[in-house]
This record gives C-alpha cells, structure tokens and sequence, in this order.
C-alpha cells in the first residue's frame, strides 16, 4: 500500500522563528479549518506560543514522506477511496511518528514534541465540552498552530515539496514532527526511520 521514507534536520529556534514564523499570516489559514477552537492541539492556543518557543535553543524537524504504491493509487479512483487510503495511511503513520518524539522527549529531558496537523487521539475532542483535554501526557499542540510556514519549511530545510490530492491520491503525503530543545542533540535524529 505504502512506504515510508524520513528526512531529519534542526536549527537555532531564535533562527527558525526568524525565517519561518508569520503569526498573523499562518492564524488566519488557521482559522479557516475546521480544526480551529475545537481541538485542544489546535488554535487558540491557551498560552503565549512564543514565550513558549523562547524557553528553548533548538528546533529538531522529522518529516516521514508517506509515499503510496502504483498500485494504491490506481485504486483510489473514488473521493470516498481517497480519503480511505489517506485517513488511515496517516493516522497509523502519525501515530508511530508521535510514538518517536515522545521517546525522544524521555531521551532529551526538558524537550517538548510538536505534532503535524491536529490531534486524533480521541474520537470526539474535550475542548467541544469545554473540557480539559484527556489525555495531556500524549497531546502535542501541532507546529501549525505556531505560525510556521510548513510549506518554506519542507522545502528548504527538508528538501521535500508538499503535495496535495487533486483528482486523486498524490505520489506521497508529507507529516512533519518537531523536537524542541534546548541543547543540540547531535546526530541523534540521524538513525530516526519511522
């Protein structure tokens, strides 16, 4: 159905803000999805995102190319068959990518992860209720909800162009998962296969 190919890199957090961070840009795409004020990973964020960046010196980026098979993608010739293969490609992949950064926060005390797009952990979000979220230990806000440009982002420092469904399932999907740290983590990340 699919293989999996990833592509690592970090820099100074102070220099990726500086690059790739438009707040007031990247919020008003944000407030356009559906994700937006209904899960907790998403915006608004119920802190200060930037006083948040600031506690840390690094910026470590995991980006797993999901990319189908021939095969796969002759098959899904339906939008409901798309959006089958997509929905449950990703989910199992992101959930092994998320499985990762949280073994890399244990590895690197004081780091936190930060997901690709929004969380699914649960069926049904808290945050609808006006709730807490259930499962805080597993929850990682999504880099999205910062203001980065994940689009600049996956073509400079990850050398990978995002691709989207057309009139059909594209080659590959991209998720992009982050570590912040406040030391470097060396070539860490390099024997990172998801």
């Amino acid at each position: 159905m699919y293989h999996t190919s990833t592509t690592t890199n970090s820099l100074p957090m102070s220099e990726f803000i500086k690059r790739y961070q438009d707040q007031e840009k990247f919020m008003a795409y944000c407030k356009e999805c559906p994700n937006y004020n209904t899960l907790w990973s998403c915006p608004p964020l119920q802190f200060d995102a930037n006083e948040l960046l600031q506690d840390f010196g690094h910026i470590n980026l995991i980006a797993v190319k999901v990319i189908y098979e021939e095969e796969t993608i002759k098959s899904a010739d339906t939008p409901e068959k798309v959006k089958e293969v997509t929905t449950n490609s990703l989910r199992e992949v992101k959930t092994k990518l998320a499985d990762t950064v949280l073994g890399l926060e244990c590895e690197f005390p004081g780091s936190i992860g930060l997901a690709s797009g929004g969380c699914h952990l649960c069926e049904h979000c808290s945050r609808l209720e006006d709730l807490p979220c259930r499962i805080p230990k597993k929850m990682r806000y999504s880099l999205d909800s910062f203001g980065f440009d994940l689009t600049a982002i996956t073509a400079e420092l990850l050398q990978i162009e995002l691709q989207w469904p057309k009139n059909g399932l594209p080659e590959y999907y991209t998720l992009i998962h982050a570590l912040m740290t406040k030391e470097p983590v060396g070539t860490r990340l390099d024997t990172i296969t998801i």
